[in-house]
């Protein structure tokens, strides 16, 4: 996702939310930074975040995927499958931050309500991953450190990438367009979007290399969990 996207991104949902003084700062900085030929600053997604969080809370990570997730089922058959491919590492890093900011009950609630729309594919990841009850449990488990510290490598055609950031833009989703920027790693290809039966392999939480495969194969368990968040 370039720069200049999701700095458009970024002053649309200033505007709409009347943050005029952050978005005119945000504005002074990006115009210094264009006049002196630097890079987008290398943390805005977490700005963006933050933008968010600010505004809403927890809540506003449910709400957001609930949406995408609606508009890429609702999507054109030829492209579904693709962007389909997105919903699992966005559903893993929404649970992710939601625990990492404390909101322990929303990020259960949150985990609960979506999984059974990954077991099929993603049974062993949501099994270690369920476990994880507490900010010292992303960094304690070696498999949830591992995906927080790594991109997500997607497959996708030019235009099913099209399609998401016109879906970002317009629904002015900040907080999935800071976790997807973020997190995933788009590998984009000419043509025609791939086969479905790619499916299997063309979302990668982890790396490719002998550390992140033994990960994959490890059972970590953090207890039973919990049915009750009082």
């Amino acid at each position: 996702m370039d720069e200049e996207e999701i700095e458009k991104a970024v002053v649309a949902y200033l505007k709409k939310k009347g943050f005029k003084q952050t978005e005119l700062a945000f504005q002074e900085e990006q115009q210094l930074n264009k006049n002196t030929n630097s890079q987008l600053d290398p943390d805005i997604t977490k700005k963006i975040l933050s933008f968010s969080e600010f505004e809403t809370g927890p809540e506003r990570y449910q709400e957001e995927y609930s949406k995408l997730r609606s508009w890429a089922y609702s999507s054109l058959d030829l492209y579904k499958h693709e962007l389909l491919r997105v919903l699992y590492p966005v559903f893993i890093h929404c649970f992710m931050e939601l625990v990492a900011r404390g909101h322990i009950q929303e990020a259960r609630a949150f985990f609960d309500s979506y999984r059974e729309d990954h077991e099929m594919m993603h049974l062993r990841d949501l099994q270690k991953l369920e476990g994880v009850l507490s900010p010292s449990h992303l960094k304690e488990m070696e498999f949830a450190h591992s995906i927080r510290l790594s991109k997500v490598n997607i497959k996708m055609c030019q235009y099913s990438y099209d399609l998401l950031l016109q879906y970002l833009h317009k629904t002015e989703s900040i907080t999935m367009l800071g976790i997807i920027n973020e997190r995933i790693n788009f590998q984009v290809s000419p043509g025609q979007p791939g086969s479905i039966s790619d499916d299997a392999e063309v979302v990668t939480l982890v790396g490719s290399g002998p550390d992140a495969s033994l990960l994959n194969q490890k059972e970590i368990h953090w207890g039973v969990r919990k049915r009750s968040y009082q």
